[in-house]
């Protein structure tokens, strides 16, 4: 059992930071016009550029600490890295949700707000990436061509698949509700069919 959530977790932040860093690279200017409007950083630029390679190196990194079972140190690295970085963005996300900063999130293509579902999903993997640490020497590597790396490699895309998406699927701007909610069907006066 240790096993498979070792992989799933380690899994899931190796595929979900590859994710971050196609997003990113594919609207480079949207991470730094996000830190920008959030007035927190004074260098929005270098920085944005600092993450988009923090992501990249580390799931390029995970993908080779994967590939192999007795690649311990690199895989510890991977996570220990990857745990840091994920919990420094739930950090700024409390930071910029206590401080009332608005602003685009930046971590996708989509112009999405700072919400706390980004916030919950930041600390979400990071608490995924110490459950692979503390349990890493479990993790499958994908040389092992067999039923358990599938059911890994299934669970891990969903799970990476359906973080990814939490911050857009539970964003409502504001006006896009449906306007009939709460008022009677047309034709009925209070409730009744006229």
């Amino acid at each position: 059992m240790s096993a498979l959530l070792a992989s799933v977790a380690t899994y899931t932040v190796v595929f979900t930071l590859l994710a971050a860093t196609a997003e990113h690279l594919s609207q480079p200017g949207a991470l730094a016009r996000a830190l920008a409007a959030h007035r927190v950083v004074a260098a929005p630029t270098p920085v944005a550029v600092l993450v988009i390679a923090a992501e990249g190196v580390l799931a390029g990194a995970g993908i080779v600490a994967l590939r192999a079972e007795g690649d311990q140190g690199l895989r510890t690295a991977v996570l220990l890295g990857s745990a840091v970085l994920l919990g420094l963005y739930a950090a700024y996300g409390l930071h910029l949700r206590s401080t009332g900063r608005t602003g685009p999130c930046g971590c996708s293509r989509l112009e999405l707000p700072m919400t706390g579902w980004v916030v919950a999903r930041a600390a979400v993997l990071a608490g995924l990436a110490l459950v692979g640490l503390s349990l890493s020497g479990a993790v499958v590597g994908w040389e092992r061509a067999d039923a358990s790396l599938a059911v890994v490699l299934l669970a891990s895309a969903t799970f990476a698949t359906l973080l990814w998406h939490v911050p857009s699927a539970m964003y409502y701007p504001a006006g896009a509700a449906d306007q009939t909610v709460g008022r009677p069907a047309p034709g009925t006066e209070g409730g009744r069919p006229g």
